[in-house]
């Protein structure tokens, strides 16, 4: 893997998903990692599993 492309995050076409994937950096403080990677996995989590709302 070349060094530009772990500087740009992928592109999904949806806008959360990819704020927040450009919010990820690995280069930080390692500790500084699981924060960063569980707030993906937030953003991922309310995307692929969006609460139900009552129909209208």
């Amino acid at each position: 893997m070349s060094s530009s492309a772990a500087e740009q995050p992928p592109v999904t076409g949806h806008a959360a998903i990819d704020e927040a994937l450009a919010g990820l950096d690995l280069t930080r403080p390692v500790g500084e990692h699981a924060d960063r990677i569980q707030a993906v996995q937030a953003v991922l989590q309310q995307v692929l599993n969006p609460v139900a709302q009552p129909p209208r």
